[in-house]
């Protein structure tokens, strides 16, 4: 069979030739609409360039060449001197060694050494970090090797009792552009955590700086740090012990709270040194249980493990940690003056330091007289005061009599362990008690002193003079009087006519002065009338 092909002249059909194309213009349409890619209006209108960073909504972000948007992530910081608003001087330590280890106990990120940190600031003089140049921070990310620099200040760290206050400020600044990626400041106060009946609230500053650097650690982590996430239905909030440091042997306290993300743990068990405990549900997300500080002082990990409802277990390893001391505070006292009158407005201080990084919980200080009784005392938690000062008073204001006093300073760590430091002082309000006595030897004129071997006299002063007022000699000297001095009596000087002063000044500021003839000693050791001269007579001034 031949192919056949009907051909139709356009002329002879123009209708149908017009349904055709339209038809087909229609079928590309429909394809064209088909195929064409929908974009969000949601899509960001400007394409970042590579490498460029900015913050979004939920953290810090950067471009890659396809336009996606990663979280950054920081790998390595540095943690600067943190600035001191609380007025307690060891505050930024401590709030400091807090951040590290809370940092490094979740093995989120590496923290440079403090001392590579101290060596770059101390090289180009910076002594103000609050402030510190973004010129600055881009350097520390070369030399140092890291990805961002934490710096803040630490706003409140006082109180005691349930009244403390710990407040912190912190940002991190990217040493890429020394931009600031992330802030936050946060402040509890121990009755943020106080439920019924005034129970649950936090005494210690040590229980709650940790609390607060746990929470602002966390803000951070959940943003910029790369960590090991098990498909765990709860989380654990906070970790913690009272006492967070205590003696060996002692008995600790564990609470735990655990959020429940699909489910509520079945079982809580915690492991410290080898012990485990099975904590006990004490409200809605608590738990609660005891263990037993292990007998070698040092740090320890609290490790966590919850079940769930198939009593398959989910770890936290170092949820939280014990700290065991079991060395008392090492205490320097020195007292600046052991021997004051308190009629005479003295006084004395007492100046205190605490030799190592104990966490001080209390301090007393008491004065004792001979006879032991307790007749002044005073105390305070927290900070030891760096001096003491006792002007002689009771606690009733009336001032004390002469004598010895014992000034005794008990201070007690967070660990309950207590140190004792005593000094002795002396309240003295009488003059020196002096004897003197005048001895003719040819033409020498002995002077003799006798006191008691405890008048402390600091200083001297003897004159040799006539009854008009001329001066023939000033001796003097510091320490005590000397037992006896010698004149020379000089030509032409008539004894009958002489006469001396002397005056001596103990310790505590008393003062003892005298003023004699001559004659007045000698007449009653040679003949009267030897010294005689005309119708003179000696008398005392």
């Amino acid at each position: 069979m031949s192919n056949r092909i009907l051909k139709i002249p356009v002329t002879a059909c123009p209708e149908l030739l017009g349904r055709i194309l339209v038809g087909a213009s229609v079928f590309l349409v429909f394809v064209a609409l088909l195929f064409t890619p929908v974009y969000s209006q949601a899509a960001p209108s400007k394409r970042l360039a590579s490498n460029d960073a900015y913050a979004g909504e939920s953290g810090y972000y950067v471009g890659n060449d396809n336009g996606a948007r990663q979280p950054l992530i920081l790998k390595s910081i540095a943690i600067l001197p943190l600035e001191n608003l609380s007025g307690t001087p060891m505050a930024p330590n401590i709030v400091r060694d807090y951040l590290k280890k809370e940092l490094k106990g979740k093995g989120w990120v590496l923290i440079t050494r403090d001392e590579a940190v101290e060596e770059y600031l101390a090289s180009k003089r910076i002594r103000y970090t609050g402030a510190i140049t973004r010129l600055a921070v881009r350097e520390m990310g070369k030399l140092l090797g890291v990805d961002a620099v934490m710096v803040g200040s630490v706003n409140y760290y006082t109180g005691d009792g349930a009244r403390v206050v710990v407040g912190l400020s912190c940002r991190l600044i990217s040493t890429r552009d020394g931009s600031i990626i992330w802030a936050n400041n946060m402040t509890y106060t121990g009755r943020d955590f106080e439920g019924f009946l005034g129970m649950g609230a936090v005494k210690s500053l040590d229980i709650l700086a940790s609390m607060v650097v746990k929470d602002l650690v966390t803000s951070i982590a959940d943003r910029f740090f790369i960590r090991e996430t098990a498909l765990s239905p709860f989380e654990i909030e906070r970790v913690i012990t009272y006492p967070s440091i205590g003696k060996a042997g002692e008995v600790i306290e564990l609470r735990v709270k655990i959020v429940p993300l699909n489910e509520s743990p079945q079982q809580v068990r915690a492991h410290v040194h080898g012990e485990e405990v099975i904590l006990e549900k004490v409200g809605e997300q608590e738990y609660r249980g005891l263990v037993y500080a292990p007998d070698t002082e040092g740090e320890y990990m609290v490790d966590i493990v919850a079940m769930d409802r198939a009593m398959v277990p989910f770890s936290f390893d170092a949820a939280g940690k014990l700290v065991v001391d079991s060395t008392p505070p090492i205490i320097d006292v020195s007292i600046d003056n052991k021997i004051f009158s308190s009629r005479g407005r003295g006084s004395v201080t007492i100046d205190t330091r605490l030799m190592g990084i104990d966490v001080i919980d209390e301090w007393k200080f008491a004065i004792y007289d001979e006879d032991g009784s307790m007749i002044r005392s005073d105390r305070g938690f927290g900070v030891l005061p760096p001096k003491l000062l006792w002007r002689g008073e009771t606690d009733r204001k009336s001032l004390v009599d002469d004598g010895w006093y014992t000034c005794e300073l008990t201070v007690r760590d967070v660990a309950g362990n207590e140190t004792v430091v005593s000094r002795v002082v002396r309240v003295k309000n009488s003059v020196p008690e002096i004897k003197v006595d005048v001895d003719l030897l040819d033409d020498i004129v002995l002077f003799s002193f006798e006191y008691a071997p405890d008048e402390p006299i600091e200083s001297w002063t003897l004159i040799i003079h006539d009854r008009d007022g001329t001066t023939y000699k000033t001796i003097e000297g510091d320490g005590p009087v000397p037992d006896k001095v010698e004149y020379p009596v000089e030509e032409g000087v008539k004894l009958s006519k002489m006469a001396f002063s002397i005056r001596a000044t103990d310790a505590a500021g008393n003062e003892f002065r005298m003023t004699k003839t001559l004659p007045s000693y000698f007449n009653r050791k040679i003949p009267f009338a030897g010294l005689k001269e005309g119708n003179y007579l000696p008398v005392d001034f």
